[in-house]
């Protein structure tokens, strides 16, 4: 049986926030957390996986996606150039290669890009019209299916619109599974 895997999760902090969320030194824990999770749901190639495609979270969970052989979908709010300088780039000296990782995530996934004629005004969040794309794409993968819900979210309101805490009160009452790995609780 098909499974639909809605991810959504912090990005790799940046080194000039102000309140640790998901530091890098997290990495590999939650990148195992991830791993156990999809095996233990049995996620393989039959599977779809959504996600965004984020430094951090979501690139993890597509690279682990991608190696259990799932198809990945990733969602991107923004268009290529923007969305990198917003939402993979970090300063050289802590960056993990996350530029490289997206490009190698990006050619062996289904994207995703923006509709330029989605935003209805300025003020309009792309991140939040994200969210609606990702979740409305996972109920119509399921067709009426379960729809599996991981989470690398350290459960409190984001840093605006369209993040992760968007994601889980949107899709938590209807998940048939949901994991939620804490960042703070990693070791």
């Amino acid at each position: 049986m098909q499974r639909v895997i809605l991810f959504s999760g912090h990005m790799i902090d940046s080194p000039d926030r102000d309140t640790p969320r998901f530091p890098a030194s997290m990495e590999d824990a939650a990148s195992a957390r991830i791993a156990a999770i999809l095996e233990g749901w049995r996620v393989g190639k039959d599977d779809i996986c959504i996600c965004g495609g984020a430094r951090g979270g979501d690139i993890l969970f597509a690279e682990h996606g991608l190696d259990r052989g799932a198809q990945v979908r990733l969602f991107l709010p923004l268009e290529k150039e923007a969305f990198l300088e917003e939402s993979v780039r970090l300063p050289l000296a802590c960056d993990s290669g996350w530029e490289d990782r997206f490009a190698d995530v990006l050619g062996r996934s289904t994207a995703a890009w923006p509709d330029p004629a989605g935003a209805t005004d300025a003020s309009d969040n792309p991140f939040a019209r994200n969210n609606t794309r990702m979740i409305a794409a996972a109920k119509t993968c399921a067709d009426g299916g379960p729809i599996h819900l991981l989470l690398l979210w350290n459960g409190q309101g984001g840093d605006g619109d369209g993040g992760t805490a968007d994601v889980a009160h949107r899709v938590e009452c209807i998940a048939a599974k949901v994991a939620i790995i804490d960042p703070a609780k990693l070791h």
